[in-house]
């Protein structure tokens, strides 16, 4: 399975670095995410306290062991509030400021998402949707990087 390491500073804590699974073992390719999809995200980081951002992206190293830290980078931490359990997408902005989920964590959501490959991605597509329609479902952190002004 193919690595992408995140290396993350906050004001809150010390320095984390997070081990992220490639989208395109699950995909068989990178899934493409809708403009309009941030465009609803930024409404609802707005309207409700449990969603926020924070400058923390210090470093993005790929597996192929390339620095791609100089890259529009958002990292989505969710926690499901009824079932505890964590997630994280790790998204590139495009140009044409739509997105592409480039990997998935932790470990336990990734190893989940092997189990039934066929489904994957449409549950995976269902799971980013909720987090923009069910907010009071999910607490999350949008992590952005660090050298944005």
């Amino acid at each position: 399975m193919d690595i992408w390491r995140v290396f993350l500073k906050s004001s809150e804590g010390p320095d984390k670095e997070l081990e992220l699974f490639d989208a395109k073992t699950y995909f068989g390719g990178y899934l493409k995410i809708k403009r309009s999809y941030f465009d609803t995200l930024v409404s609802v980081i707005k309207m409700t306290k449990k969603y926020i951002t924070q400058r923390a992206i210090i470093k993005v190293i790929g597996p192929d062991n390339d620095d791609w830290t100089f890259n529009p980078w958002i990292l989505m931490i969710v926690k499901d509030n009824e079932k505890k359990m964590p997630f994280w997408f790790f998204i590139k902005r495009e140009k044409d400021l739509s997105g592409i989920l480039v990997a998935i964590g932790p470990k336990p959501f990734a190893d989940y998402n092997t189990k039934n490959l066929p489904e994957v991605k449409r549950e995976i597509k269902s799971l980013i949707n909720y987090i923009v329609v069910y907010m009071n479902k999910f607490n999350c952190i949008i992590m952005l990087p660090n050298y944005l002004s």
